[in-house]
């Protein structure tokens, strides 16, 4: 069962938007029956006080619109890797081993696509492509699994988990409105910009019930089993 380590609040000073009225805002108000001035106010949640310093991974989790990106920005700005085109994308990593090791983490199965450039991948290619890149201390990452499929997230949840806490990676923080994921990753904490809470890192491998442990192993086997080479 989840433990709430704290509930947050939301600060006092909103982020605000504006736009000019124009004939289509107009027609939007008579449509719809509502009133808008030109100006959009926002009040995101304000960062927890109970954070700790070092972890492993931390997922803010919650709606579209719930104030997640926001919230991300406080752990720092996602990078954006640069990709040669005239290179295939395993050759941008520091060595071949790391190449190899990255890849496989994210789920990125298909050794031919690993000898393609970056721009003929298709966009789960692209996303995953992207995260083996970015996985390293201090990282942050929106809209994490949000373009690939239910089962390759999981399974690339498993492994990316498994290779940040083989590999002595620290502070990664993942962004995502999908919840299924969570007790794949197993993160040391959880904000929950939807209840507006903290909640602590409750999918331990010794919290974690033997029927989960089963279906993980077996999720990511059969994820393995399709490596194409």
């Amino acid at each position: 069962m989840q433990k709430v380590i704290e509930k947050m609040v939301k600060t006092q000073t909103p982020l605000t938007s504006c736009v000019i009225r124009d004939e289509y805002i107009s027609a939007s108000e008579i449509a719809f029956d509502c009133i808008f001035d030109g100006t959009s106010k926002f009040y995101p949640w304000e960062l927890p006080k109970s954070l700790p310093k070092e972890f492993k991974i931390g997922v803010i989790v919650g709606s579209s619109g719930s104030g997640k990106s926001t919230m991300l920005k406080h752990f720092g700005l996602e990078q954006s890797p640069e990709w040669n085109p005239e290179k295939s994308i395993i050759s941008h990593f520091d060595s071949p081993e790391d190449g190899i090791k990255k890849l496989s983490s994210v789920g990125l199965n298909s050794v031919p696509s690993w000898y393609k450039p970056y721009h003929v991948l298709s966009n789960g290619e692209k996303f995953r492509a992207d995260l083996a890149r970015k996985i390293k201390s201090n990282s942050v990452i929106d809209e994490y699994t949000s373009v690939v499929d239910r089962n390759v997230a999981k399974a690339a949840s498993v492994s990316l988990s498994r290779y940040v806490k083989d590999n002595g990676i620290q502070n990664v923080v993942l962004s995502t409105c999908h919840r299924d994921i969570l007790e794949w990753l197993e993160p040391d904490w959880v904000i929950d910009t939807d209840s507006g809470e903290l909640i602590d890192g409750f999918f331990l491998p010794d919290q974690k019930s033997n029927l989960t442990y089963i279906a993980q192993t077996m999720i990511v086997g059969k994820c393995l089993a399709t490596i194409t080479i």
